[in-house]
């Protein structure tokens, strides 16, 4: 069983180690846990082909293939809930890890490697599963609105949007306390550079202990108590944990510093005062000036968002109606993500080498969907060789240099009006379905000539 030129990624070895990791070996079956791997591995480059039509490119023209032609989706969905989420989440930290060289452009800074710390949130399918497991956004009277939402926090790397790690939680997780076991992934030599929201003393502490170093943007009362004026403008200050967080430290057996010695850097973007703090503390080689124009840096990870989400994900919810399935999905999409970005860099290293932002990601994405009917059966040497062939494909229209972009936020999705949910428990709403708005309703029933339903909870009838 192969997936293309993918399979030069996740070979057989490392599915099975995956599989016997949690023992999910089974006995013969015309689905088995291998083949499941590589199913629930596919529709993540088919996310809006049906299960029965993955499978169909899957496994063409292999031995069997006839009788899996048969197989329905039922069948499907019930194999991936045999092999649970756990083998794909190994499989994504196997795949999972840092990509760039020396050699590769804009993923160094002054010798530091260059990672992007954030967070994200993913649609979910409406089911009653999903909204009790991960909740959701809701109105201001605490109404359910919108679909339920997994929330997701990302390490990738800036220079080649390879992810190299990542913590699934709900909505109502938040962002700072996911992205703490992040630091385990992190270094000596390591640059994280992350938003609003994420810096706190027990942060820089997590990250500063691993041997990473920071740049962060600060909030206005996150400025600590000035300890000295530097000669570049910015000053040295100190910040203690609060309260609550050292005696939640105690509880948890937990040692946390006394205190964290920072740099904080003003400057202005616009009209308005911002802040940055860092862990780099020498003014002379690491000047406050580069600091700032670094830190913008950071929007590398939203467009490795927007590869993941919309590039190679549907552009809405995902397919799993179920928790254990959201979870498998979502560590199959990043595994997918890294691969296909794994191959990228492998393409723009090739000599002259280039920035890897110049190869279209979405390119990459067609070529590997194309290799996977051709590829089947293929031996590793044709796979070697199909991988390289592509690699000179990817690289024959390159994508022009990136200018420097600076965008004012916006909000460009409006909500038009807030949608019930099925998880706000209101009896007149099917499970699976929503109720439309009560205006949108009336407008409906006047144009078809019928007096307008009253009251708020109008049921959808189709």
């Amino acid at each position: 069983m192969q997936i293309g030129i993918l399979t030069k990624v996740f070979t057989a070895e490392l599915v099975d180690a995956a599989i016997a990791k949690h023992d999910r070996a089974e006995r013969r079956r015309l689905l088995p846990a291998r083949l499941v791997v590589y199913f629930v591995l596919a529709p993540c480059l088919f996310a809006r082909e049906s299960y029965e039509e993955v499978l169909r490119v899957l496994t063409s023209g292999i031995p069997g293939s006839r009788a899996l032609a048969r197989v329905n989706r039922s069948s499907l969905c019930r194999a991936r809930a045999r092999l649970g989420e756990d083998v794909l989440e190994t499989v994504f930290r196997q795949v999972a890890g840092p990509l760039a060289t020396r050699d590769t452009p804009g993923a160094w800074w002054r010798g530091l490697r260059l990672l992007a710390l954030d967070g994200t949130q993913s649609d979910l399918p409406d089911s009653t599963s999903n909204g009790d497991t991960f909740d959701g956004p809701s109105t201001t009277g605490g109404v359910p609105s919108g679909f339920p939402q997994v929330r997701a926090v990302v390490l990738a790397e800036i220079g080649t949007h390879g992810v190299l790690d990542a913590r699934l939680g709900s909505y109502r997780d938040g962002e700072r306390s996911l992205a703490y076991p992040l630091a385990g992934s992190t270094g000596p030599g390591d640059l994280i550079i992350a938003d609003r929201g994420f810096w706190s003393a027990e942060f820089a502490h997590a990250f500063t202990v691993a041997g990473a170093d920071l740049l962060v943007r600060l909030q206005s009362n996150h400025l600590g108590t000035v300890q000295a004026e530097l000669p570049d403008g910015s000053c040295l200050s100190m910040a203690r944990p609060g309260k609550d967080v050292r005696l939640q430290a105690a509880r948890e057996g937990r040692v946390l510093t006394r205190h964290v010695i920072y740099r904080v850097i003003t400057f202005t973007k616009g009209d308005k005062v911002a802040y940055l703090g860092t862990t780099r503390l020498d003014p002379e080689q690491y000047p406050a000036t580069e600091l700032v124009a670094l830190y913008r840096e950071r929007w590398e990870i939203e467009l490795a968002f927007d590869e993941i989400k919309n590039h190679l994900g549907p552009g809405g919810p995902i397919r799993s109606r179920t928790p254990d399935g959201v979870r498998q999905e979502l560590w199959a999409y990043l595994a997918v993500h890294h691969a296909i970005r794994q191959f990228a860099h492998t393409a723009a290293l090739a000599r002259p080498a280039v920035d890897a932002d110049r190869v279209s990601y979405l390119k990459c994405v067609r070529i590997i969907r194309r290799s996977i009917p051709s590829q089947l059966g293929a031996t590793t040497t044709k796979l070697a060789r199909s991988f390289a062939e592509a690699g000179r494909e990817a690289r024959s229209r390159l994508l022009p240099a990136r200018r420097r972009r600076d965008c004012p936020r916006a909000i460009k999705k409006p909500n038009r009006w807030p949608v019930l949910r099925t998880r706000a428990r209101r009896d007149t709403v099917q499970p699976g379905r929503w109720a439309h708005n009560p205006s949108s309703k009336a407008k409906s029933s006047r144009r078809a000539g019928r007096p307008a339903l009253k009251g708020t909870q109008a049921q959808a009838t189709s």
